[in-house]
């Protein structure tokens, strides 16, 4: 990113430290290939353009992501394959566009909320997790500063339920 939109030094958070906020706020952490399918990049990103691998691993594992969704909803569908039915997933892991100079590399932070608000328990009533649910997450991941959700349109989410997240007026992300 450029310097004008990252935080001044004394305000950043290493990563260590935004692995841990978001593991105690009940979600977990995946791990996943930066080779994806050339499918996955036009569906959830409607990304025509990927980096294309010269000698992939595996004949769908050809380009290199530019989103973490893909492999987020990958990794829903095993869990819901296993008759799970509360799912909370974060990865932090690079993703990879063309830049004017080559490539670039950006470390990104993705999650996913499916299921139960909470986890079972008898004394709270059961409910489906929500936008807001979501979005109370991603404050308090990034509190003290500034944010701003603003209605937006994204390849990966569903039209009209979706948003962009602003940080300190700068686009940060999406819900």
């Amino acid at each position: 990113a450029p310097a004008s939109m990252l935080p001044a030094i004394e305000t950043r958070v290493s990563v260590k430290t935004l692995r841990a906020s978001v593991a105690a706020r009940d979600y977990q952490e995946i791990v996943s290939y930066s080779f994806v399918d050339r499918q996955w990049e036009a569906d959830f990103c409607a990304n025509s353009d990927p980096v294309v691998l010269v000698n992939p691993i595996a004949e769908h594992m050809n380009v290199m992501r530019s989103s973490l969704v893909g492999s987020l909803v990958d990794c829903l569908r095993l869990n819901l394959g296993r008759q799970q039915e509360r799912v909370r997933l974060f990865e932090i892991g690079r993703c990879f566009a063309h830049a004017a100079s080559g490539y670039q590399q950006l470390t990104m932070l993705g999650g996913l909320a499916y299921g139960g608000a909470v986890a079972e328990q008898w004394d709270a009533a059961r409910r489906k997790v929500d936008f807001y649910d979501v979005k109370s997450d991603l404050e308090a991941l990034v509190a003290p500063r500034a944010t701003r959700f603003e209605a937006a349109q994204h390849p990966a989410l569903h039209p009209g339920r979706a948003a962009k997240l602003l940080l300190d007026g700068h686009q940060a992300g999406w819900l």
